[in-house]
C-alpha cells in the first residue's frame, strides 16, 4: 500500500472514530438521581485475543455483566484495539440489548493500544452524576503498539487516565486473560491499584465468568443467588425453581453456560417479564412476581452445565410501630413512671405501601443496619420486622435510617422514618399523711360502737325466720388460653384522686382462672375500694375473647348496651366496656386488646 492510501485509510479511520463518538454521545446519559451507579465495560479487541478467545467468550461475560447489574446502574461500553474501536454511551436498564449488539459487533484484530480505550471510558464516567463509577477492562496482554514511538504514547496515556480515574474516585478493575497476564505486577494492573479496584486473572476464556462473578459481588456488592446448576444431558431439562422473591420489584433470572443455550421456555406469575438471548446467555427479567415457583426448559449441550441465577431488587418503605411499658420506679421521690418503648420497624414496597416485604422464612435472621438520630447498629432481621427497646424520659423524636449492605437481596433504596416517643405519666398523687397514732384508739372504738348499732338495728328488721343473703357464685372458669391485654382507665374514683392508666396482661393467667375485677385493680397496686367490683369477673373465652359475668349492681354498658345482672357477655379484641360502681360516684372504663406474640414478654 502506498503512502497515499496509507494516509487516507487512517484519514477514514479517525473519521470512523468521531462518528462513533458522536452518535454514542445521543443515548441518556446517566440519571442524577439519588443511588445511581454507572459501569463501563472496556474490552481489548486487539489481535492475540483470537488465540485466546477463540469462541468468543468475553462476548457473553459483557451480558453475564451487564445484565446481573440492578436497574440503579447506567451502562456503557468501549472496545480498543490499535485505535478505539467501539464506543456506547451510557444507557439504563432498558436498553442494555444495544450494548449487546456493540459487543457482538466488534472484531479481533490489529495492535492493542489501552490508553485509548481508558482515556474514552475515563471521560465517559467523568461527565457522568453517578454516586458510583465503576470500571471493568478486560485485557489479554500489555501495550503493544506498531513501533516503540506510539508504544510509549499509549502507554503514557494510559497513565493519565489512571491518575485521573483516582482523581474522580472511578474505580478500575482489571481481568488479565492468558499467559501473558500471568504476572499481576504489569503496567495494566496498576490501573486497579492506584484506583482501589481489584486484581483478577482468568488462565483461559472460560474463567472469564468466575472473574465477571467475583467482582460483581466483591467489587461491585451485587447480591445473588444460584438457584440451580444443571448437568445437561441428551434431552430437553426441565427445572423448578424455588422463588423466596415474591414481592420483588424485579427478579432476573440468569442462565450462563460454556455451551449454546437452547428452546428455553418459562412458566410463572408476573406483573409483566422480558426475555433476552444470546448464544450462552439467556436472561428473563420479571417485574412484580407473584408466586414462590419458576418453572423452566431448555436444551444444552450434552455434558455441560448451565448455571441459573436469581438478581432480586426492592424499592422500599419502612414503617414503625411504637407500643409502651410502664412501671413504677424504685427509687425513692420519683415523679414519673418508668418508660420502655417497643419500636417495630416493618417494610413495604414503595410502590404498593400496604404490600409488606421479608416475611418469607428465606430472609428470617438478615442483617440490617439500623441508624437512630446517628448512632449506628446491626440489627437481626425476624418475621419481616426488627424489634428495638428503649427507655424513654421525655417527648422524643428519632430519625432512623436504614442500610443493607449485608442483606441478602439488592436494596435500591429505603426510605428512612421519624419516631415520635412520648414521655412517661407522672406518677399519682401520695395520700395524705396517716393521723397520729393517739387517735388510733378513738376511731377504733368509734367505728366498733358505730357497727355495733347497725347491727342491732339489722336484727330489729330482719325476721327471725328470714336467711341471710347468699354470696353471688363465682362463674365457671372456660377452658381457652388468654392471649390479651386489659387498658383501664379510671376516670372518676370517690376519693377524688386522679389514677394513671393501667394495663393488665391476662395472657400471664392460667386458663382456669376467674379474675374479679377488684382483683385486677388490686394487682395493679390500687388501694381504693370500688363498691361492686368483686362481684364482676372475667374468664376466657373461645376464639381469642373473653367472658364478663356480672353479679353486681353497677351499671355496666358496651356499646350502648346495658350488660344485666347474672348474665354472662362474650367480648372479642376492641371491646370497650363502661363501669358505673355501686356507689354511684366511682367510674371505669376497660378495653379489651389482642397482642401479638412478640409483644407477650
Amino acid at each position: 500500500m502506498n503512502n497515499k492510501n496509507k494516509i487516507h485509510s487512517r484519514f477514514f479511520m479517525m473519521i470512523l472514530v468521531f462518528l462513533v463518538f458522536v452518535l454514542a454521545s445521543f443515548p441518556a446519559q446517566a440519571s442524577d438521581k439519588n443511588g445511581q451507579k454507572a459501569v463501563v465495560f472496556l474490552l481489548d479487541v486487539s489481535g492475540s485475543m483470537k488465540t485466546n478467545d477463540p469462541n468468543r467468550y468475553a462476548i457473553d461475560s459483557i451480558a453475564q455483566l451487564i445484565y446481573t447489574l440492578p436497574t440503579n446502574y447506567d451502562v456503557g461500553f468501549a472496545a480498543y484495539s490499535s485505535e478505539l474501536s467501539a464506543l456506547q454511551g451510557f444507557l439504563g436498564n432498558s436498553q442494555r440489548s444495544r450494548i449487546m449488539e456493540a459487543a457482538q459487533a466488534v472484531e479481533y484484530s490489529g495492535y492493542s493500544n489501552p490508553g485509548a480505550g481508558l482515556n474514552e471510558a475515563v471521560m465517559m464516567l467523568k461527565n457522568s452524576n453517578a454516586e458510583e463509577k465503576d470500571i471493568i477492562l478486560l485485557s489479554d496482554g500489555e501495550i503493544l503498539m506498531e513501533d516503540e514511538e506510539t508504544t510509549s504514547q499509549s502507554e503514557e496515556i494510559y497513565q493519565k487516565a489512571v491518575l485521573e480515574a483516582a482523581e474522580n474516585k472511578i474505580r478500575i478493575h482489571v481481568i488479565g486473560l492468558g499467559e501473558e497476564m500471568e504476572d499481576t505486577g504489569n503496567s495494566i494492573f496498576q490501573a486497579a491499584k492506584k484506583t482501589g479496584g481489584g486484581v483478577y486473572y482468568s488462565p483461559q476464556a472460560l474463567d472469564i465468568q468466575g472473574s465477571i462473578d467475583s467482582i460483581t459481588e466483591e467489587e461491585l456488592h451485587i447480591k445473588q443467588t444460584t438457584a440451580a446448576i444443571v448437568d445437561v444431558g441428551d434431552e430437553t431439562e426441565n427445572v423448578k425453581i424455588d422463588m423466596p422473591f415474591a414481592h420483588a420489584g424485579t427478579v432476573r433470572v440468569l442462565l450462563t453456560s460454556g455451551s449454546p443455550i437452547g428452546s428455553l421456555k418459562t412458566n410463572f406469575t408476573a406483573e409483566n417479564a422480558r426475555q433476552i438471548g444470546g448464544e450462552r446467555y439467556s436472561l428473563i427479567e420479571v417485574n412484580n412476581p407473584k408466586g414462590d415457583q419458576f418453572d423452566m426448559s431448555f436444551e444444552g449441550t450434552p455434558e455441560s452445565q448451565v448455571r441459573i441465577t436469581l438478581i432480586p431488587e426492592y424499592h422500599v418503605l419502612a414503617k414503625a410501630d411504637v407500643s409502651y411499658k410502664d412501671s413504677v420506679p424504685k427509687e425513692e421521690g420519683a415523679l414519673f413512671y418508668d418508660r420502655e418503648a417497643e419500636v417495630t420497624y416493618s417494610f413495604y414496597d414503595a410502590e404498593n405501601e400496604s404490600l409488606r416485604l421479608w416475611t418469607e422464612e428465606y430472609f428470617n435472621h438478615s442483617k440490617m443496619s439500623v441508624t437512630v438520630n446517628g448512632k449506628r447498629e446491626e440489627k437481626t432481621l425476624e418475621a419481616g420486622g426488627i424489634t428495638v427497646t428503649e427507655k424513654v424520659t421525655g417527648d422524643d423524636t428519632k430519625h432512623v435510617s436504614f442500610a443493607c449492605e449485608a442483606f441478602p437481596a439488592n436494596v435500591l433504596d429505603i426510605e428512612g422514618v421519624e419516631v415520635s416517643l412520648k414521655g412517661p405519666d407522672l406518677l399519682p398523687v401520695e395520700e395524705p399523711e396517716p393521723p397520729p397514732y393517739e387517735l388510733y384508739g378513738a376511731v377504733v372504738l368509734g367505728v366498733l360502737f358505730l357497727i355495733l348499732i347497725i347491727l342491732l338495728l339489722f336484727r330489729r328488721k330482719t325476721p327471725r325466720t328470714g336467711f341471710a343473703p347468699k354470696e353471688p357464685d363465682r362463674p365457671v372458669s372456660g377452658n381457652s388460653s388468654y392471649v390479651g391485654r386489659l387498658n383501664i382507665y379510671i376516670t372518676r374514683t370517690k376519693s377524688g384522686y386522679d389514677i394513671s392508666p393501667l394495663a393488665y396482661d391476662l395472657f400471664r393467667l392460667p386458663a382456669n382462672r376467674v379474675v374479679s375485677i377488684a382483683e385486677i385493680l388490686e394487682n395493679c397496686g390500687i388501694k381504693e375500694h370500688f363498691l361492686g367490683a368483686e362481684n364482676i369477673y372475667l374468664s376466657s373465652g373461645q376464639g381469642r375473647s373473653i367472658i364478663l359475668t356480672n353479679q353486681s349492681d353497677c351499671c355496666i354498658m358496651k356499646s350502648g348496651e346495658i350488660l344485666m345482672k347474672k348474665k354472662s357477655y362474650q367480648l372479642f379484641t376492641e371491646s370497650k366496656v363502661d363501669i358505673t360502681f355501686e356507689d354511684e360516684i366511682s367510674e371505669l372504663t376497660f378495653q379489651y386488646k389482642d397482642l401479638k406474640p412478640s409483644e407477650m414478654y
